[in-house]
């Protein structure tokens, strides 16, 4: 199990920087008028890293001692965080990512395609941040590896 967290905890960090790069990239070609290869596996990276980084919390979910479905579930910071915070808002936050990569792959304009993922993005990128366990913002025993 203790691989399994690290894995999860450390690819966090590899999540994060892919959609902070895909952000940038957004914004940096927002007056563009292309969306090139590169715009595409950059978000396509992004959202496979994103979703590899579910199927780990999934497995995680299943076998953690931090989740815990009990009467004291919601009375238990620590608890509640993992049964029911964390999970739901990085699976809105997965979601957000995914709509907004296919709502861009339809558009033609690619500064309309570089708007969407911007915006979907950024969304998913707000999420995860208020859902990461971060140990100096929820006292839920989580570190940063």
């Amino acid at each position: 199990m203790k691989g399994l967290v690290a894995a999860h905890s450390g690819l966090r960090y590899i999540v994060l920087l892919f959609l902070v790069i895909a952000i940038v990239n957004a914004i940096a070609n927002l007056k563009s008028d292309k969306y090139e290869k590169k715009d595409k596996m950059i978000n396509l990276f992004s959202m496979i890293f994103l979703h590899i980084q579910l199927l780990l919390g999934l497995a995680l979910y299943a076998i953690s001692d931090k989740v815990n479905f009990s009467s004291q579930t919601m009375s238990e910071t620590t608890y509640r965080f993992f049964t029911v915070e964390h999970i739901l808002l990085m699976v809105v936050a997965i979601i957000f990512v995914t709509l907004g990569r296919k709502k861009a792959e339809k558009q033609t304009i690619p500064a309309l395609k570089h708007k969407m993922i911007l915006r979907y993005y950024g969304l998913g990128l707000i999420i995860i941040f208020v859902a990461i366990p971060w140990p100096f913002i929820y006292n839920v025993g989580a570190g940063y590896f």
